[in-house]
């Protein structure tokens, strides 16, 4: 795979600097074009919360924040449902920049953006090859999937980073080099403290790697060892203080294989299309043969097949059905992409075309899969996301704050049957969500809203019990006819368009004159 030609001094760098120029922009452009929906906002108020205490306390002396209940939280009110990696780094930049929706992301996209050049690194590492390495970052930084997942205050673009580390890490050690002991491990220690479905995902690898390595003596098992023990060192704080397999009861209850066939059109329709699987295929039986691949590339490739196997049974036992799991896989994808494309494509001008065209359409995916469809047309993605980010969003969590901000006071209460971070964030609200709160004993919430602002948890209306009618007032106001999950970070549901129509919205407000003693 050594390129025997040097590469030239002006067009190689060239070619980075513009790919990672352009990758940064689509990152960083209108980042907080949309406000941060309710997981987002969840980080970003445990993240105000490391600020004012130093951990992320669950209650700041005005809301509380919870999904479930007390199992999100020990007696003394500090988070524990998930990691606090997400929360330090959105705290970090709210220390720089104030409390806001770009300051919120701004880390995560970061994090994106190096996630390319650490796999430019990785792939020029192995390879030796500048096409094979800018074709991946090439494919990863303009997927959809990436650009919104990395876009987040949330985990997905750490996972990403970490899984390119830990396949990174069993390379060297595939490859019998100490370095690999590190790279493994806080490859490990990374997507623990992010998220426990990635690392779980990733475990059963462990065991796969001391397969590809058993020829290589003791030593190399030792180096394995290693990285386990230090990982399981560094994960032992947090499984003591957290005791998260707690967790565990929130497994998934779908059909297997009903699950196993939406994620299978998600990766072919939103990923990389299955049909690039078919290039060892269609190289080994061309008139140019099976190239001649070094052994220890040989291996890794071979055990980042069976990682893509593996984790993705393992995702199946996850709850919902969500390309976050997914996502730490892109950029596997998109390097095997890469390096069979120009490995196996006879001209390196189809495979050049090849990369484009899968960069700046939908065609591959839909071409490979005619007629099973699945209601996808002809699109591209990169133009719609462009254009997309260019236009001012607007939806009904716009509206609804805009409301309040003028009609509300900070400190009041809002009853709403869904956690509701998106106002406990922006609108200084106090927030009591039904689900597993009641206002105090004696005294009434200010607002009730009987359908969701922001929609986490409740997706339904739940009307005003008849006890509260005689104290409140019913308002009415017009706001955009948008869904709750339009800031989700996957194609099917985000919505990079205002939509033009309207709807009539319904809260109530506690009358002025209501006395506390009469409330029921």
């Amino acid at each position: 795979m050594d390129e025997t030609k040097p590469a030239k001094t002006f067009f190689v760098p060239a070619g980075y600097v513009l790919l990672f120029t352009f990758a940064f922009w689509l990152l960083f452009y209108h980042l907080d074009n949309h406000l941060l929906w309710g997981d987002e906002a969840e980080t970003a108020v445990l993240a105000k919360n490391v600020v004012q205490f130093g951990v992320p306390q669950t209650y700041d002396g005005t809301n509380y924040i919870l999904l479930h209940g007390t199992v999100d939280e020990t007696p003394a009110h500090v988070w524990i449902w998930s990691p606090w990696m997400q929360n330090y780094l959105a705290a970090s930049s709210f220390m720089l920049f104030g409390p806001s929706t770009w300051a919120a992301r701004a880390p995560f996209a970061l994090i994106g953006w190096c996630s390319l050049l650490l796999l430019a690194l990785m792939a020029f590492k192995i390879y030796r090859s500048h096409w094979i390495a800018m074709g991946a970052v090439a494919l990863l930084a303009t997927s959809e999937v990436f650009l919104l997942h990395a876009r987040q205050c949330r985990y997905y673009p750490i996972s990403i980073f970490a899984e390119i580390l830990f396949v990174y890490g069993a390379y060297e050690l595939i490859a019998s080099r100490p370095r690999g002991i590190w790279l493994f491990a806080l490859a490990l220690i990374i997507q623990f403290y992010s998220n426990y479905i990635v690392v779980a995902a990733n475990l059963p690898m462990i065991l796969c790697l001391a397969w590809f390595i058993r020829n290589q003596g003791r030593q190399a098992i030792f180096r394995l060892a290693a990285a386990l023990g230090i990982f399981v060192l560094a994960a032992a704080p947090w499984l003591i203080y957290a005791h998260p397999w707690g967790q565990s009861k929130a497994m998934g209850d779908e059909s297997y294989l009903a699950k196993t066939l939406d994620y299978l059109f998600e990766i072919h329709f939103f990923f990389i299309p299955l049909c690039f699987l078919l290039l060892p295929l269609i190289g080994f039986f061309s008139k140019r043969g099976q190239p001649e691949v070094p052994e220890t590339i040989r291996r890794w490739e071979w055990f980042i097949l069976l990682l893509l196997v593996l984790y993705f049974f393992t995702v199946l036992a996850a709850p919902g059905i969500y390309m976050r799991y997914l996502v730490p896989l892109l950029p596997l994808m998109c390097l095997l992409a890469a390096a069979w494309t120009f490995r196996y494509v006879r001209w390196r001008a189809v495979a050049i075309g090849l990369i484009v065209v899968q960069m700046t359409s939908n065609f591959l995916p839909i071409a490979s899969a005619f007629p099973f469809r699945k209601g996808h047309t002809l699109r591209s993605p990169l133009v719609q996301y462009i254009s997309g980010m260019a236009t001012p969003y607007t939806d009904r969590l716009v509206d609804e704050l805009a409301f309040f901000k003028t009609h509300s006071h900070p400190g009041q209460t809002v009853l709403s049957f869904d956690p509701e971070f998106p106002l406990t964030f922006y609108a200084g609200l106090v927030v009591i969500n039904g689900h597993i709160m009641a206002p105090n004993p004696g005294t009434l919430p200010d607002w009730f809203l009987p359908f969701p602002a922001s929609g986490v948890v409740a997706q339904s209306a739940v009307p005003l019990p008849d006890a509260y009618k005689p104290y409140y007032t019913p308002i009415q106001i017009q706001i955009h006819s948008s869904y709750l999950s339009d800031a989700v970070p996957e194609p099917d549901l985000y919505k990079y368009r205002t939509s033009p129509d309207r709807m009539p919205y319904v809260f109530y407000q506690l009358n002025t004159r209501t006395n506390e003693s009469h409330s029921p």
